[in-house]
């Protein structure tokens, strides 16, 4: 019965990312247009930044910056980070692909899809 416990308790366990995967990662949002009622603005493409530790990822978006925790799920060959954002309630989706270590963020409509190219790791604590 302990075995059996302890073996469903490491089964629910959260998932951590691999240290190989961790580090620095940037990229553009390309420009996009925007309709407010009759017109449209055009929005300017804007540089992105993520920082993907352990347990966590701070992610900058030309001023706006915040940090969070996320989830991690395994498909089938790529890694889904989940992570929320604290304001909008809207969450915060990043596929990761292991093999070329690039990750896609998935915009939020009207934005678009911006792909991250890692760049260095992480300053140490």
């Amino acid at each position: 019965m302990l075995l059996l416990f302890s073996i469903s308790f490491t089964q629910l366990s959260a998932q951590t990312l691999k240290r190989k995967y961790r580090g620095i990662y940037a990229g553009q949002i390309p420009s996009y247009e925007v309709k407010f009622g009759q017109g449209t603005n055009t929005v300017s493409e804007c540089e992105l930044k993520m920082y993907l530790s352990r347990d966590s990822l701070k992610l900058e978006i030309g001023t706006y910056r915040y940090a969070s925790a996320y989830t991690l799920e395994i498909a089938e060959q790529d890694l889904i980070l989940t992570a929320s954002r604290e304001e909008s309630g809207i969450p915060e989706r990043i596929i990761l692909s292991p093999r070329t270590k690039t990750m896609l963020r998935k915009g939020h409509y009207p934005q678009p899809d911006a792909t991250l190219i890692r760049i260095g790791k992480l300053p140490r604590r």
